[in-house]
């Protein structure tokens, strides 16, 4: 049912030695690598394509699949050097340097990402998508002020502003204390221009209300979220039947222990929470304090997770042994090992049951905050995934929180590991001792000296990473107080402590 990720397999004989470039047989051998990869022959499709692009390395269709190929095996350094060469290849055209940069980006190979873009740049490139995904590339990376340089190119040379959210990115590359910032025009131009598409609006709305939340104009900030949020609802999906459903299915199923040994030299650490709760700064400090590798919100657990559900695979202690060794893969990567992998997807709440099953050495760590802070966090931000689809109505915020309540205790009453709890508060207090006991928890020693009042270099590509890459503070605790005059929503989230 995977991709055959791990599969050792012998390459087939495919040796195009003295064959014409602009031969029919190169077309019939990318159709056959390509058959290759869709009947899980990955090992020997890569073999056939590397020899593909060293024939024809102007090929950008070779050299995307060899890096498709690459990444569904874990190989993530080499499938970003595979577009790296795919990029030169082609001279750094700014189609091609986008797309390569993309899937360098994706792979969250940063360092790739951005020496793409900067030579496409270079080369003359001035395509404005390519200077946003710049952007992006320095933000997630923590050059702040190389970001906002290049989302003002984008901006300057007429980027689509329907299509791409820049302000959004823009507004979150500084804190804001002029009234009169030029960002500030910009934002409202686009808020209040009625010739806008609503989602364009809702985007400008999203960015105008941070940099009004830096002003203190708390009032400002609140009517203009509402009706942010208000444009942004339409697209959302999000049922709060269907989540109530989905809870109480989690809560009756039944998994499989994998079949094979523990493997005790890979241990992953799972942080989970409500979104906005702080699993990205905890995964930074943490991954600061130890030296375990941060891979950000690696999503492969809930793919698994979704395969294994709609399969009705569960029960199947082999099939789980598979999937533990996909998950394996596409953690540990290629590039140096670690003794743990901190994984923050959020989410994860949802599938803990499935990561102990598979991994019974894994590490659970949970965090919590003040529900009033977490509900504004969320609905200030635009969220562009489904599964966030609840974060534009405080309702749906609140009936979300319940059914993660809900589950949350329901692993801590039967699952067979510990789940260590962690208040943002205590966090954003105290990082040191925070992480003090986060380490002692997963069983890893502190790095000497390591100063944890700052995140790591790990590329962040969460809605957190202006946050995470600031000096710890505390400012946020109790932020909902500013709005509680104009949103009383947040009043009937109450106080976890009581």
């Amino acid at each position: 049912m995977w991709l055959a990720m791990i599969k050792d397999v012998r390459a087939p004989d495919v040796s195009m030695k003295n064959t014409p470039v602009d031969s029919p047989m190169i077309d019939a051998r990318f159709a056959e690598a390509r058959a290759m990869f869709e009947r899980d022959q990955v090992g020997e499709a890569e073999v056939l394509l590397r020899e593909l692009a060293t024939h024809v390395p102007n090929r950008e269709d070779v050299a995307m699949l060899l890096a498709e190929v690459l990444r569904s095996r874990g190989r993530l350094s080499a499938a970003a050097e595979a577009v790296s060469e795919m990029a030169e290849a082609a001279c750094f055209e700014a189609g091609v340097a986008l797309r390569a940069a993309a899937f360098a980006r994706e792979c969250d190979r940063h360092g790739a990402a951005a020496q793409i873009c900067d030579a496409a740049l270079a080369h003359g490139a001035n395509a404005p998508e390519l200077w946003f995904l710049a952007g992006h590339v320095a933000r997630e990376s923590g050059d702040f002020a190389a970001a906002r340089w290049r989302y003002l190119k984008a901006l300057d040379t007429g980027i689509d502003l329907a299509r791409h959210h820049v302000l959004g990115a823009l507004v979150n590359t500084k804190r804001y204390t002029d009234p009169a910032d030029a960002d500030l025009v910009r934002c409202q131009a686009q808020f209040h221009d009625p010739a806008n598409l609503p989602q364009t609006r809702a985007s400008a709305g999203y960015a105008l209300a941070k940099i009004q939340n830096d002003l203190e104009d708390y009032a400002g900030a609140s009517s203009t979220l509402r009706q942010a949020n208000i444009m942004a609802r339409p697209r959302h999906s999000w049922d709060a039947g269907t989540w109530r459903h989905f809870v109480t299915a989690r809560q009756r199923e039944r998994v499989a222990h994998a079949a094979t040994e523990v493997d005790l030299a890979f241990m992953p650490v799972f942080i989970v929470g409500v979104p906005r709760s702080g699993t990205t700064l905890t995964a930074s400090l943490l991954a600061r304090a130890t030296g375990a590798r941060d891979r950000g919100e690696l999503r492969a657990l809930r793919f698994i997770a979704e395969r294994l559900r709609s399969g009705g695979h569960l029960g199947n202690a082999a099939v789980m042994s598979e999937a533990a060794n996909v998950y394996r893969t596409l953690a540990r990567q290629d590039d140096a090992p670690a003794r743990a992998y901190l994984d923050q997807d959020p989410l994860n709440f949802r599938w803990l049951d499935i990561a102990v099953a598979m991994f019974p050495q894994a590490k659970l760590i949970h965090l919590r905050r003040d529900p009033r802070d977490t509900a504004l966090s969320l609905w200030s931000q635009a969220f562009a995934h489904p599964d966030m689809g609840f974060t534009s109505d405080f309702a749906d915020i609140a009936a979300f929180m319940r059914g993660h309540d809900t589950l949350m205790a329901h692993w801590k009453a039967t699952l067979s590991v510990p789940i260590k709890d962690i208040d943002y508060e205590a966090l954003v207090g105290d990082p040191q001792g925070a992480m003090a006991e986060l380490a002692a928890f997963i069983g890893m020693p502190q790095v000497p000296h390591a100063d944890v009042r700052h995140g790591v270099a790990t590329p962040i590509t969460s809605a957190s990473v202006w946050q995470a890459r600031q000096p710890v503070y505390s400012t946020s605790v109790g932020r909902w107080r500013h709005y509680a005059p104009y949103l009383t929503e947040l009043t009937r989230f109450g106080d976890r402590n009581k």
